[in-house]
């Protein structure tokens, strides 16, 4: 998957701390006895294993690639992708596979492949590197130069072409001015890698200085999530659709009870399952859709996406007894048992997006193609129906954008919810479902005939525990016994088979082979369903497996200085840094999850333990809660749960005193005054400053080029109404062109007016991205330090 066009890219930061530079020991080879060729046949990844017959010799990430490294002097090239991601399997048909390229991989680098989903602390440390010094673009193939002592990235990109063009530079190209930097420039190449290993540091540990945890932070989160919206179309964005269940869950959990939102919630919901981001046939959700109707799907389907939306749509369920809902519970529970299920139980990780190299050719459908499979079936009094109600009345609406001279077809999609369309035909709610289940049927036969896609068969513990959940909260929702027994036998089975001998566990499995000790993120996800399990069955045997796991997570990954869960094992060297994610994507950080369950256990078992760790963990996060709350929904879930049950425990810290701008929190923000109190429909000014650390600006209001984050300052509640007069900026001469930026410092006067009553936690804020000559930091939004208030006398 790529969505963004490569760069090359380089950074300036600050030169890393010598207490970060961990490396993989390993007794020095000899050059002579390093054989040339390719190693990746003994590996159980199905995407490792896609390349075990490449020319490149790849080696796969471990102490014996970087020995041969160190011991040859080459750079490393490192490849991260994973087995159903379409812009790998173009770079490989184009590159790996080329006889010329891969002569030069093999003799001036050491190849490394590595799956992102087998090690997610890889593709993070370097993902993270190649979004803030690529200006939040980013995607896979990852594709990483490191120098071989300590790892540390120098240049990186994503997806490179097989020729020069459209201003982006072929692979090779890239290649051999990487093979001239390492020969002529070493000193600044080994400079730039320690000042780009810094800065990914720098961003990826916690601050020090906490922020209040009250229910402003929780507002500020939900006000967020409603200025993002998608009116017309329901979910998040104005290009590619996710469908963002931490997003979903959380709204159901902290205002569900506000018209508004549950309205927006339940369409997004209802878009998403009519759309061809569901599987109208066979069941289950695609990754996302590369238009902003929900219509036209990136086809590749992965388990913990349909996990994480079997809760969703269970709890949406829970709270409308929805009967559309109850039906893509039990579609797609019925494909996770048919098509992503293995024969011990667990489950299986991620179907490709391509058949035969085409982008959902497995299913796409042409009138014709539909008019024939019903009739052989029998079915040709619902040849019309299926036709109106999948949307084939209105001609194609798919051209595969890699192969345009061939025909457009039909990615099957409902026109509506079942019930209005059943409405316009004069049929009753169960005669239309009777009809689709019948033509779904005949159309899943005829389907499963074809070439289909590939099933990238290992098993991941954390991925399986999102299942897990989901198919435990569908059938305790749905009375569903069997979705509580699949669970319950994936379950067994990973604490069973993915062990280590001490008891921790492990992170993937195929076929008899489990390895690689688990990350925080595969205790949370196990601990995350087996705790849904017993809120499923109330044995206590899931809470105690649940609580046994959390025992052996708190001794592995707990952060003893200041709260919360690394993502890695202490003694893990083959990493520059040891991190701690906060950010919940596709997948929630493990520390968020940690916090979930910690919440959860506490209130199942009453031991207070949890609850201390929940309430230390979120002051850790305080900073990032307050500033970026959309980045980590599952940890604001958490916050507004202990908010509700437990508000006694997170009593407001003292204010900070004011201090400058560093290179650890470069931008200041603070207002004058301090207090402003409004009369119904009056106004009053205030001055937004902010101080900017030197070496660093922002971009300004109007920044010049449109993929910049501007410079903003908005309303988090209801009942104001502000105006900011933005100051111009400075012209500045970046690498994609001239854009508009504030350095030093940067004053806003702001008008803000009643415009009704104050509905809640009150508040400005400001929006802002800050960078220096080389990389940007990822946008963030602060609280303005004024204190709005109503005055009504």
């Amino acid at each position: 998957m790529i969505r963004h066009a490569p760069h090359v890219i380089a950074v300036v930061a600050t030169m890393l701390a010598s207490s970060w530079l961990l490396a993989q020991e390993m007794p020095p080879m000899s050059p002579t006895s390093i054989e040339s060729r390719n190693r990746l046949g003994n590996e159980t990844s199905p995407y490792l294993l896609q390349h075990q017959h490449n020319p490149v010799h790849w080696w796969p990430w471990g102490p014996e690639a970087f020995a041969a490294a160190r011991a040859l002097d080459r750079p490393i090239f490192l490849s991260v992708g994973y087995s159903t991601c379409y812009w790998c399997h173009v770079m490989e048909r184009e590159s790996f596979e080329d006889e010329a390229t891969a002569a030069i991989l093999n003799e001036h680098f050491i190849p490394i492949k590595v799956d992102r989903e087998e090690r997610p602390d890889v593709d993070d440390i370097y993902m993270k590197s190649l979004l803030a010094l690529n200006r939040g673009q980013g995607g896979w193939p990852m594709s990483v130069f490191l120098e071989p002592g300590q790892l540390k990235p120098f240049l990186a990109g994503t997806y490179f072409p097989p020729d020069d063009g459209q201003g982006r530079p072929s692979f090779t190209t890239v290649l051999n001015q990487v093979i001239g930097f390492w020969r002529d420039q070493r000193p600044a190449v080994l400079q730039q890698a320690d000042q780009v290993a810094a800065f990914v540091g720098r961003e990826l540990t916690q601050p020090a200085a906490t922020a209040p945890l009250d229910a402003r932070t929780v507002e500020r989160g939900i006000t967020h999530l409603q200025s993002a919206y998608d009116d017309t179309h329901g979910g998040w964005g104005r290009g590619n659709k996710f469908p963002m269940p931490g997003n979903l869950d959380f709204l159901m959990a902290a205002a569900f009870d506000r018209p508004e939102i549950r309205q927006r919630v339940l369409h997004t919901l209802d878009r998403m399952a009519t759309g061809g981001l569901y599987d109208q046939i066979g069941g289950g959700f695609h990754r996302y859709t590369v238009d902003v109707k929900w219509l036209v799907p990136h086809f590749e389907k992965m388990l913990y996406d349909n996990g994480q939306l079997l809760r969703t749509y269970a709890l949406a369920y829970e709270q409308t007894r929805d009967p559309f809902y109850a039906e893509v519970i039990r579609e797609t529970a019925a494909y996770i048992a048919r098509e992503m299920t293995a024969p011990s139980g667990a489950f299986f990780s991620a179907q490709d997006a391509e058949v035969n190299h085409r982008e959902g050719e497995n299913y796409l459908w042409t009138s014709d193609e539909v008019t024939t499979a019903l009739e052989d079936a029998g079915l040709g009094d619902l040849v019309e129906f299926t036709l109106e109600i999948y949307g084939f009345k209105a001609g194609p609406n798919f051209r595969d954008p890699h192969h345009p001279g061939e025909p457009p077809r039909n990615v099957v999609h409902l026109l509506e919810r079942p019930d209005r369309l059943a409405a316009t035909m004069d049929l009753t709610v169960e005669a239309f479902d009777d009809r689709v289940r019948r033509v779904n049927a005949a159309l899943l036969a005829v389907r499963s005939q074809r070439d289909q896609p590939l099933t990238d068969d290992k098993i991941l513990a954390g991925w399986n525990g999102l299942m897990i959940a989901g198919l435990a909260e569908s059938g305790r929702v749905l009375d569903e016994p069997a979705f509580v027994d699949a669970a319950a036998r994936a379950a067994s089975t990973i604490l069973r088979t993915m062990r280590e001998d001490d008891g921790g566990l492990l992170r993937t499995a195929r076929g008899e082979t489990a390895k690689i000790d688990a990350f925080s993120e595969d205790y949370a996800g196990l601990v995350h369903g087996l705790l849904a399990l017993h809120r499923a069955t109330g044995d206590g045997a899931h809470l105690s497996a649940a609580a046994d796991l959390m025992r052996t997570a708190r001794a592995r990954f707990w952060d003893d200085a200041h709260g919360g869960y690394f993502d890695t094992l202490p003694d893990q060297t083959d990493l520059f840094v040891r991190i701690k994610s906060t950010y919940d994507g596709a997948v929630a950080s493990g520390n968020n999850l940690m916090i979930a369950n910690l919440v959860e256990l506490h209130d199942a078992t009453g031991d207070t333990a949890y609850l201390d760790d929940a309430v230390r963990s979120l002051e850790a996060i305080s900073t990032e809660l307050a500033e970026r709350p959309t980045g980590a929904m599952v940890a604001l879930r958490a916050l507004d749960r202990v908010l509700t049950e437990h508000p006694e425990r997170l009593a407001a810290p003292a204010a900070p005193a004011a201090r400058a701008p560093d290179e650890s929190n470069p931008v200041i923000v603070t207002a004058r005054p301090a207090t402003l109190a409004l009369a119904p429909g009056g106004d009053g000014q205030v001055e937004v400053t902010l101080t900017i650390a030197r070496g660093f600006h922002i971009n300004a209001h109007r920044p010049g080029l449109d993929f910049l984050i501007p410079l903003a300052v908005e309303v988090v509640g209801t009942g104001i109404e502000v105006e900011a007069v933005y100051p111009a900026g400075e012209r500045y001469r970046g690498p994609e062109g001239d854009m508009i930026v504030h350095n030093d410092s940067v004053t806003i006067p702001v008008t803000v007016t009643r415009r009704g009553a104050l509905a809640g936690p009150v508040e400005l804020a400001v929006t802002y991205q800050v960078c220096t000559d080389t990389a940007c930091l990822a946008p963030a939004t602060v609280t303005v330090p004024v204190r709005l208030t109503a005055d009504d006398s």
